[in-house]
């Protein structure tokens, strides 16, 4: 008989729960709709670092089998000079991929800071490129490039 000294016998009436079913589904519901959210945010999240790992994996994998291209410092010989035009192709590769990974981190300052530091190794040809010039690259990516050129 506690039940009924306590009010708790509210709770053995069925028409009570009839009553409140509605409103404890719709928490229910919004309990699952956040949960159901915060997982796809994770999801989102962690596929965008993966492809960012991913995209600046393969430029570092260049970077090694062309260590004179990656250094920054190639000076043309000439007009026709064939590897001149190799770190041209490199330089257009390595801010394809610098893109890339700011659309896929675009807010992530370690990958902010990683991109201006291997552009400050090839500032020279910043301020060459055409594309530079034109601004055909990402916003993001256009206000670094701004930044190190001054």
């Amino acid at each position: 008989m506690t039940c009924f000294e306590t009010g708790f016998a509210i709770l053995l009436n069925i028409e009570t729960w009839k009553n409140w079913v509605p409103i404890i589904s719709l928490f229910v519901a919004i309990g699952a709709l956040s949960i159901a959210f915060w997982q796809v945010q994770v999801g989102r999240n962690t596929s965008a670092s993966a492809q960012a790992h991913g995209i600046y994996q393969q430029y570092l994998a260049i970077c090694i089998a062309h260590p004179e291209l990656a250094s920054g410092d190639y000076v043309p010989e000439g007009e026709n000079d064939l590897e001149y035009a190799k770190y041209t192709w490199f330089f257009s590769s390595m801010l394809f991929a610098f893109e890339q990974v700011l659309e896929a981190k675009p807010n992530d300052e370690k990958w902010i800071e990683a991109i201006r530091s291997q552009l400050k190794k090839h500032k020279a040809h910043l301020s060459k490129s055409s594309t530079v010039r034109s601004k055909q690259w990402h916003k993001d990516l256009d206000k670094i490039i701004r930044e190190i050129n001054g």
